[in-house]
């Protein structure tokens, strides 16, 4: 099981840690802003599907503030994608049996639009931890090249991004212990 002292970590006087509270109450404001459509009890629902999930298939990234207010979250989830149907690693392109381990950005939310560099910067380097964690292959992001909230992003993880398209953004994490794991470079 995934514990803080594994993922949480601390950029910009933001610290980032898994949301393991079966309580979601704290979140509800942040999650109204990214859902604005949805009932309490679509986003209670949906919550209950990420949190419940007891072999770590899925999970909640919290950014707090110096006062412990949550001014972030990044809900993600794991997939295995076949070569098939990725086509992101030139190294391997046409293995048609190798399976690729994903961690995915499903969500990422920020409290305020000022606030979004930071905190998407803490949120995406506390799932590289999770990533490195569980042996992923790649993180999968929002697209990262025309969005100005992924700058800092974009500069740290640059050397690993792997052919973004006009969708979705793959970092590729190293998790051969003769690489450089991204987690422990300087932003």
């Amino acid at each position: 099981m995934l514990t803080d002292k594994e993922i949480t970590c601390v950029w910009g006087g933001l610290r980032v840690s898994p949301y393991k509270k079966k309580n979601i109450d704290p979140l509800i404001p942040l999650l109204q802003h990214e859902f604005s459509n949805w009932s309490s009890n679509k986003i209670h629902s949906y919550m209950n599907l990420v949190m419940e999930k007891t072999d770590d298939k899925s999970g909640v990234l919290v950014a707090k503030n110096e006062s412990s207010y949550n001014v972030g979250i990044a809900i993600y989830t794991f997939q295995q994608i076949g070569a098939h149907l990725f086509t992101y690693d030139e190294e391997n392109e046409g293995k048609n049996n190798k399976v690729y381990n994903v961690l995915v950005i499903e969500n990422i939310i920020a409290s305020s639009p000022i606030l979004e560099k930071p905190v998407f910067m803490d949120l995406v380097q506390g799932a590289v931890k999770v990533a490195e964690y569980f042996e992923c292959d790649y993180l999968e992001l929002p697209n990262i090249d025309s969005e100005k909230s992924f700058e800092f992003v974009q500069k740290k993880y640059s050397p690993y991004v792997e052919k973004a398209d006009t969708f979705r953004t793959y970092i590729k994490v190293p998790n051969d212990n003769s690489e450089s794991k991204l987690s422990s470079k300087s932003p």
